[in-house]
């Protein structure tokens, strides 16, 4: 059967439509204000155009479609981010020597967050990213923005529901970790060597019970302040990172 092709998606900002361009993705037009000036600027344009992507001047009101977001004055109409099935991003998860590492959102709904988790999870190289196509931030354009780029970078998963997810990690040897608040024991007092897959919660809630009581293990961070805990975002750079830190010092 033809799958259906995906309407294009908009990015803005200059960093996420740079990335976009600078790595081959496949846009329909860029879109630049008239009052936008700068090196950064002229050198975008420079690259759109080498690669034969249309490059059009526009007014303040073409912009309007963002609503009050931060655009720079630079979108661009393109091909969007496509979530691949468990099996897909699995699969290509252990053809790499390096052991496994995902990360699961159990309620991740706040769009800024979306984007930081991915950019981090960009940085720390983490195979793949499952959320739920529901109660989740999702990928659109301003989960691209806050990212810088990365939602396009990260393997991606959307499922109906995580626990399946972490059913099906379980069952073909990844560990399943979760994060909770007030645990006493800390990643760095656990073995990230491992295949495994994080799970974090939101920033309200943290782990559902239910998901919660799925994970093989459960680890927390030290909490020292008087500020109930960390962004969700801030808490998958120390986790992602220190899983990073151990496997280097194999």
């Amino acid at each position: 059967m033809t799958q259906t092709k995906k309407p294009n998606t908009w990015i803005y900002g200059v960093n996420p439509v740079t990335e976009a361009v600078r790595h081959g993705r496949k846009c329909e037009a860029l879109y630049v204000g008239q009052w936008i000036k700068g090196e950064r600027l002229d050198a975008l344009q420079d690259m759109a155009r080498r690669r034969e992507i249309p490059v059009k001047t526009v007014g303040r009101d073409f912009f309007d479609r963002f609503g009050g977001a931060v655009h720079q004055g630079v979108c661009a109409s393109a091909e969007p981010a496509v979530a691949r099935s468990l099996q897909e991003v699995f699969d290509e998860a252990v053809k790499n020597p390096a052991p496994a590492l995902f990360l699961i959102l159990d309620g991740v709904e706040d769009l800024g967050n979306m984007g930081a988790i991915l950019r981090v999870c960009d940085a720390a190289g983490v195979s793949g990213v499952v959320f739920q196509s529901h109660r989740s931030a999702g990928i659109g354009p301003a989960v691209e923005k806050a990212s810088a780029g990365a939602a396009w970078f990260v393997p991606l998963c959307e499922v109906p529901n995580i626990k399946h997810a972490m059913r099906f990690f379980g069952q073909n040897g990844i560990a399943v970790i979760g994060a909770q608040n007030g645990v006493a024991k800390t990643p760095w007092e656990a073995d990230f060597k491992i295949p495994l897959a994080l799970v974090l919660g939101s920033e309200e809630k943290g782990l559902r019970r239910t998901v919660a009581e799925q994970c093989d293990m459960l680890v927390g961070l030290p909490h020292l302040g008087k500020v109930g805990s960390l962004n969700v975002s801030v808490a998958a750079g120390i986790f992602l990172f220190e899983c990073l830190r151990q496997r280097r010092a194999v």
